[in-house]
């Protein structure tokens, strides 16, 4: 994931564990203190361990499979407004996993 998304993925993150611990912005809690007190891995390290994980699944597949059919497969021609532009593959590579 780049940043902007890691970015709004730990805001929405940490707006659900101050409901969570029920805790106001006047407390004036920070990131660190609420991390430590629900003893959770960060939101976005779970999805990157996911992304690989799954990664390395479907690259054992045998080769007749469809899902790694998909994955080596580069279709031509424009995608809609607002989808990623290049294959999962290139993101996963490059880090920036959607």
């Amino acid at each position: 994931m780049e940043n902007q998304y890691e970015k709004k993925i730990r805001g929405f993150e940490g707006r659900c564990l101050k409901g969570i611990l029920e805790t106001r912005w006047e407390h004036r809690v920070t990131n660190k203190e609420i991390s430590e007190r629900t003893f959770m891995r960060p939101i976005v390290k779970e999805v990157k361990k996911r992304t690989w994980g799954r990664l390395g699944h479907v690259l054992r597949l045998s080769k007749s499979r469809h899902p790694l059919n998909a994955l080596t497969r580069n279709p031509q021609g424009a995608r809609k407004k607002g989808r990623p532009q290049g294959p999962w593959m290139i993101s996963v590579e490059s880090g920036r996993v959607e």
